[in-house]
């Protein structure tokens, strides 16, 4: 190109936009693959000078409305072409009219494979230059993947799958090398970087594109444009939504079928929009695009029900096909009933399964770890609690056949038959639960351990201690029997205080591991010995517990053998053993995914079905400290975390990672709640309504939901700053919700005035109150319209006031006419008016400081209810923690370990105190009280209200 083509512009002054026939025709001559990067953002921002350091020199992006496009090799890849979208004239400068640029933007997002946002620093707010892309936040309202209307979280999520990575080029003045190192130690994600609460266009960004990234380009160094271009040319291509790459004839065909789509519905369907346009491209080109290897398949694994792979069920064991995902809780009248209903629920669609395993974390030849961001896609889409199944050891030993059987398959987690390790780094398959309605089964097949190809011990290490912290039951696959070898092969565990914190400043982290470890399953394969005592039967458990049973002596090899033991004991508070036998003959292993379950070993179908059993009945949700259920959403958040955090070469942290996913997690629930107000509202509200009272009666209702659904969704809020952001949005919400219906009364007060005096304004053309008698005609006119108004129902709250303006103007009228009784009876009525106007602002005033008093109370009575269960859960959870550790003090006694024995008893004592606090209300009662003193600092109607609310606590005994 000799200089950047015009490929779409507004179309007139209705909002549509057009298609430049040159550039589509430039736009279809471009081969695949193709790398779009898409940019936009004030004049000052610096996206056109992005643009054009991408394109290299000779290339001047015009500053005029429309989308603009260039094409140039890309410097890295010479047999790949770079693609730049830039939209030139866009917020702040001549934006066009009527919701053009908002399409404008839609276009350019749905064919960019990465979005950048380049804005200045706004003097040094820059956050409110983020805010100023109010594009954001309409997104949802007007782009759907599915076809059929879903719930708009779910279709949040969803959106995910489809909107390319969102980079944020901030350009400043200046550079404080501290910013740098800041975003570097954070990999520039952008969350961390923003204030806390984010602003709503923030947390769009946030909710609704799967990667964000934050670059601050200085004018006093290269250093930021550099890593910024850098970062922006290693993008992946751009793909249809089924992964294949894709060329110039499919973006021209999505970008006719966009603008086509936008002329005749105000919701683009995307998924229909990226099928049509590969269709018509593949006709095109005549080319066949490759199958993508991923969960993309037909409709998405959100739709895929194939389960005829599944291995045969036995009676006892329900079908997993039987959609038991819908709640059918039914509402109750109580408000503690009401509250629950509105409790986040489970999504009211199936989860059908995964067809095929995803590899979530790679493992790269030089084991280095990094994610797969579908993988992250489809946990990101799952919202319902998930119970995560996660099995290591050693390479070989038949743990993705295991896994298989808890999937219901007979393939899936690839098996080999050759001595090599078929498994590279975490591979994980998404299904419903078989058990439990609304959760999901996340199962986690991992790479064995000491596979000699590998050569590095830390990496095993890195790959383990990932299993941990993902999973809420670990399997432990070994082979043969548990002796000595077999405990030495879990050495890792010894190890796991280099590669785990707990806590962000702890001196003994290894104490702190039973509190956040998985329950722990060893299943022994091809086990060949009696569970025998001499005599007596043993069960499997108890032969587990004998084998950790701490051996006797003070010799170096004993104690290390020891340590092994004592860790296992002390890090994992649930403890279970299976042993199975081979499921076939030694000549038919190669061949077990094509076996039929009738031709493996009977005694091994009874003891995998029980290891199945125990998993889908007895393995918990994937809960946080304090108890927080873990969704597939918040899973994908904490994978990032922990993988990101080693990469970097550091120890990951549980405490700071949790408080990380905390604040991600509380900023959405206020979105959410915010959202379920306005939509709760809009729905119930006909404005005008008579009275302000009338319209906080269903303001308090939808409030108690919103307040339920945040409290559900929020976790960690220790200083209540997000509950707060929530009362302060919802207080706006309210008083606009109030504007609009004095709006609405004004309107209407005003239609039915001007209706009844239209007699009036008849006469007076007519000259009827000129003539003899006319002045008393006029004052029983006005006596009649003065009188229908005053019975006309339904005019709302600014009855009065439009009455006072109406006669007011009007009071020249009878002074004209000479009409002197009239001009009294209408200076009576004025002052009537206007004197219920007055008594009306007041009431308004005292109601509205009432109105927050009452919204304070509500916030505070759910929040007590939410810490009395969250004083429930600890409690439970510490009586875990001192049942378990009681039993190891009374074993390590009788072992003869008097010294452990009384550093546990140390531990026993700690956790009493804990308990002890736990169970006194008074910490419930501070944090009560410090919401509403916090709430008193922007609710005047608040003020000295925490005295009397923390003085009722008291007084209750709470």
């Amino acid at each position: 190109m000799e200089q950047p083509l015009l490929l779409a512009a507004a179309d007139g002054p209705g909002g549509g936009i057009r298609l430049s026939p040159g550039g589509l025709e430039a736009l279809r001559a471009l081969s695949a693959p193709l790398h779009v990067v898409a940019a936009l953002g004030p004049p000052d921002g610096g996206s056109g000078f992005l643009m054009e350091q991408l394109a290299g020199s000779g290339c001047s992006f015009p500053g005029s409305p429309g989308l603009w496009m260039w094409r140039c090799p890309h410097p890295d890849w010479p047999d790949r072409e770079l693609l730049l979208l830039h939209a030139g004239g866009f917020l702040g400068g001549e934006e066009p009219e009527d919701g053009a640029g908002l399409r404008l933007f839609m276009l350019q997002l749905l064919l960019g494979s990465v979005l950048v946002y380049g804005s200045g620093d706004g003097s040094g707010d820059a956050q409110e230059q983020l805010e100023l892309l109010t594009y954001a936040q309409k997104l949802p309202h007007h782009l759907r993947l599915m076809e059929e209307e879903e719930d708009e979280e779910d279709e949040d999520h969803l959106l995910r799958f489809v909107l390319p990575p969102f980079v944020w080029s901030l350009c400043s003045t200046a550079q404080a090398p501290e910013d740098e190192e800041l975003l570097e130690a954070e990999d520039h994600n952008l969350e961390p970087a923003l204030a806390s609460p984010p602003g709503p266009v923030a947390r769009c960004i946030l909710t609704l594109f799967p990667e964000q990234k934050l670059f601050r380009v200085a004018d006093s160094s290269l250093e930021g444009l550099t890593q910024l271009c850098t970062h922006l040319l290693g993008c992946d291509p751009k793909t249809e939504p089924g992964g294949a790459e894709v060329g110039g004839a499919y973006l021209a065909a999505l970008a006719e079928r966009v603008v086509d789509a936008m002329q005749e519905d105000a919701v683009l369907r995307i998924g229909r929009l990226c099928q049509e346009a590969k269709e018509m491209a593949q006709q095109e080109t005549g080319d066949k695009w490759p199958t993508a290897t991923n969960f993309w398949q037909d409709d998405t694994f959100l739709r895929n029900s194939d389960t005829s792979d599944t291995i045969p069920q036995h009676d006892d064991i329900s079908q997993a096909s039987s959609s038991p995902w819908h709640d059918n809780t039914d509402g109750d009248t109580t408000q503690q009933q009401e509250d629950t209903a509105w409790v986040e629920a489970p999504s009211p669609h199936p989860l059908s399964p995964m067809p095929a395993p995803l590899c979530l974390v790679y493992n790269s030849d030089s084991n280095k770890l990094s994610l797969n961001p579908r993988a992250l896609a489809v946990l990101r889409g799952i919202t319902q609690p998930v119970v995560v199944v996660a099995i290591a050891g050693p390479y070989r030993t038949g743990k993705s056949f295991l896994m298989n059987r808890l999937a219901e398959r007979r393939t899936g987690f690839p098996l080999g038959p050759t001595v090599w390790a078929e498994t590279k780094g975490i591979w994980m398959w998404c299904l419903p639960h078989p058990r439990r309605h609304g959760v999901a089964l996340v199962l986690l097949d991992t790479e064995g351990l000491g596979d000699p190809q590998k050569g590095d011990n830390s990496n095993d290490a890195w790959i383990f201690s990932l299993a941990l912290l993902f999973s809420s039951t670990l399997v432990y696959n070994s082979m043969g029997t548990i002796n000595q070898q077999a405990l030495d092969q879990l050495r890792l565990v010894t190890e796991l205080t280099n590669h785990i914190r707990v806590r962000v400043e702890d001196e003994d982290p290894a104490a702190e591991f039973s509190r956040v470890f998985p329950s722990f399953i060893w299943a022994v394969r091809d086990f060949t010995l009696q569970l025998r005592e001499g005599e007596r039967l043993m069960t499997e458990d108890e032969y587990l517990e004998d084998a950790l049973r701490l051996k006797p002596g003070n010799g170096r090899v004993v104690q290390e053998h020891n340590e092994m033991r004592r860790c296992l004991r002390a890090f994992f508070t649930h403890r279970k053993l299976f042993v199975l036998e081979r499921p076939t003959a030694d000549a038919n292993l190669a061949r077990l995914e094509e076996m039929q379950e009738d031709e493996l070993q009977p005694r091994f179908r009874q003891q995998a079905d029980a290891f199945c059993q125990h998993i889908w009945e007895k393995s918990p949700v994937k809960e946080l400290p304090g108890g927080r259920q873990v969704t597939g959403t918040m899973l994908a958040s904490l994978v990032e975390k922990y993988v990101a955090t080693i990469v970097k070469g550091e120890v990951p942290c549980v405490e700071s990672t949790v408080m990380a996913l905390a604040r991600t997690e509380n900023t959405a629930a206020v979105a959410a709640a915010v959202a379920e107000y306005q939509k709760g509202m809009e729905q119930d509200l006909v404005l005008p309504m008579d009275s302000r009272a009338s319209l906080v009666d269903v303001h308090q209702r939808w409030e108690r939901h919103a307040v339920t659904l945040f409290l559900s969704r929020a976790f960690a809020d220790n200083e209540r700053t997000y509950q707060c952001q929530l009362m302060r949005e919802l207080e706006a919400a309210k008083e606009e919700f109030c504007r609009r219906n004095e709006e609405a009364s004004e309107q209407r007060c005003q239609a039915v005035l001007r209706e009844l005096w239209q007699d009036v304004e008849h006469r007076l053309q007519c000259g009827d109150y000129a003539a003899p008698g006319g002045a008393q005609l006029f004052q029983d006119d006005l006596c009649r319209v003065l009188e229908d108004y005053q019975w006309w129902p339904e005019k709302g709250v600014k009855a009065d006031a439009v009455l006072e303006v109406f006669l007011r103007e009007r009071e020249p009228l009878a002074q004209a006419l000479h009409a002197i009784d009239a001009r009294l009876v209408m200076m009576e009525r004025q002052r009537e008016a206007a004197a219920a106007k007055e008594a009306a602002a007041r009431e308004a005033e005292a109601a509205c400081l009432k109105e927050q008093q009452c919204s304070l109370e509500e916030h505070c009575r759910q929040l007590e209810q939410q810490l009395l269960e969250e004083q429930r859960l600890r409690l439970k959870e510490q009586n875990r923690l001192l049942e378990h550790r009681l039993k190891e003090h009374w074993t390590l006694m009788e072992e003869g370990y008097k010294h452990e024995a009384e550093k546990m008893e140390l531990q026993i004592k700690q956790l009493q105190e804990e308990k002890k606090r736990t169970e006194n209300h008074a910490w419930i009662i501070s944090t009560v009280g410090l919401l509403a003193n916090v709430a008193s600092l922007f609710l005047p109607g608040v003020v000295g209200k925490a005295v009397s609310i923390v003085g009722n606590m008291i007084q209750r005994k709470l």
